[in-house]
């Protein structure tokens, strides 16, 4: 199951988003070693976690939370603009009313099998992207493990942004990029899911959701 949660539900769900947080937390700090300055321990909520901020919650079987991400809008500070905007050296950081950032893109290692989590990932890449597709997003920018950036050229047509950059921090490298989020890329990760959505995943009436998506 995918959750979506905007400003318009949010209150509903304040713990599924402290439950986010806590989440978060333990894939990049625990899992993958990041080193977040300022940050309260097992806890992680930036100053990019505002009102405006569209967030997607995916859950198992057994209704426990395994992964997450969120988008914000572009024309206000965001991460690429306010902390790497050295990412974007070849054509600056990307602002502009149709293109969100997609942030906090993280999926749980510990708790599911490899095969497990090539799926919550990619329902949450389908989730976002039948999401933008429906709220006329045209491109989400993003920051990702390098790796990750030569996989996103299968799923979404990908400009990067800079060239591949190292964090000695996190001993990891990352790359900036720019995906389009069209039908065609809706139909390309529905085909590598092997499976189509009895439903589609956003409900719009007078262009909000309004319901919880089931997968």
């Amino acid at each position: 199951m995918i959750r979506i949660i905007t400003n318009k539900n949010k209150n509903e769900n304040i713990q599924a988003l402290e439950d986010m947080f806590k989440l978060r937390y333990d894939v990049a700090v625990t899992q993958w070693g990041w080193n977040i300055p300022g940050g309260k321990k097992g806890y992680d909520k930036d100053q990019f976690d505002r009102e405006d901020t569209v967030y997607f919650l995916a859950y198992n079987d057994a209704e426990e939370m395994v992964g997450c991400g969120r988008l914000n809008p572009t024309l206000k500070p965001h991460l690429l603009s306010e902390i790497f905007a050295d990412q974007c050296e070849t054509h600056g950081v990307p602002r502009h009313k149709n293109i969100w950032e997609f942030s906090r893109f993280m999926v749980d290692g510990r708790n599911q099998t490899h095969t497990q989590q090539v799926q919550t990932n990619l329902e949450l890449c389908l989730a976002v992207t039948e999401y933008s597709v429906a709220h006329k997003i045209e491109k989400l920018s993003w920051l990702a493990y390098a790796s990750m950036y030569t996989k996103s050229v299968v799923l979404w047509k990908t400009e990067a942004l800079g060239a591949v950059k190292y964090y000695e921090d996190d001993d990891a490298s990352y790359r900036a990029a720019l995906i389009e989020t069209t039908p065609e890329s809706v139909k390309r990760i529905q085909r590598f899911l092997n499976r189509k959505r009895r439903k589609p995943i956003v409900s719009i009436q007078h262009g909000e959701v309004t319901h919880d998506i089931i997968a």
